[in-house]
């Protein structure tokens, strides 16, 4: 079990060893096919090691660290929070099955997280996220524990590579297999992507938009077809099946 001190205020150094222990758990658990959750579960130390460590990201003042910083502990923070709902409550067959009520989003907007000295839900750690940085590759990095999401890295983001670590999440996610694919006949190329593009599409105005950013990061294939100007983007269906590996 790696220990670590909670009894004082996080500082900096509590910040790195919880991010070098959650590298730790990351390396052990997550595959490219998903997270080993059943394998996590059988061992109550290293669940308890993800809640210390949920518990330092959460309580470390987003103010004393830089803008890139930051943006890697926002984005540490919604995927530990994730695994940990997920090894918790143990859902079977999807998130969504954590949510009360007839919202089957619930779960999303739960005011669920004690963060920056007030209570937030995961949409509002995104939306921080995605108002405070302006940078759609986010969307490759945060990860909702389904299938269609763009996976978590067998590493956590750290401020001083994290424009490398997202500029490879985005490319690897966009060259992986169905999710980006191109179609052509009668003379028009139809680009199918995920939803994301769909969900946060002003995301990526500053872009030049969804098609724009698909020719920046995806597949020649489809670099191609959008540089020749003959591509329209459609949206695949969202898989929300859990993203459980074993």
């Amino acid at each position: 079990m790696i220990v670590l001190a909670l009894a004082a205020p996080p500082a900096s150094a509590d910040l790195a060893s919880a991010t070098k222990a959650y590298g730790k758990l990351l390396t052990q658990y997550v595959t490219p096919r998903g997270v080993k959750y059943d394998a996590w579960r059988t061992s109550g130390s290293d669940i308890k090691t993800l809640s210390e460590i949920l518990m330092i990201f959460r309580s470390t003042d987003p103010k004393t660290l830089t803008a890139d910083e930051r943006k890697a502990l926002y984005i540490n923070l919604y995927n530990a929070k994730i695994l940990d709902l997920v090894l918790i409550v143990n859902p079977r067959g999807s998130i969504k099955e954590l949510s009360n009520g007839l919202n089957p989003m619930e779960i999303f907007s739960r005011d669920g997280l004690s963060f920056d000295e007030k209570m937030i839900s995961l949409n509002d750690l995104e939306k921080r996220l995605r108002d405070e940085f302006k940078d759609p590759r986010i969307h490759f990095a945060v990860n909702c524990a389904s299938k269609s999401c763009p996976p978590i890295r067998p590493e956590p983001y750290v401020g001083a590579s994290i424009d490398d670590q997202l500029d490879e999440a985005t490319r690897k996610y966009l060259a992986s297999p169905g999710a980006v694919e191109v179609i052509s006949g009668g003379g028009k190329t139809a680009i199918v992507s995920v939803k994301l593009f769909d969900w946060y599409a002003s995301d990526f105005k500053a872009s030049g938009g969804p098609l724009a950013f698909i020719q920046k990061y995806g597949p020649p294939a489809a670099a191609e077809a959008i540089a020749a100007g003959k591509a329209k983007l459609t949206f695949a269906d969202y898989d929300w099946s859990l993203n459980s590996a074993k």
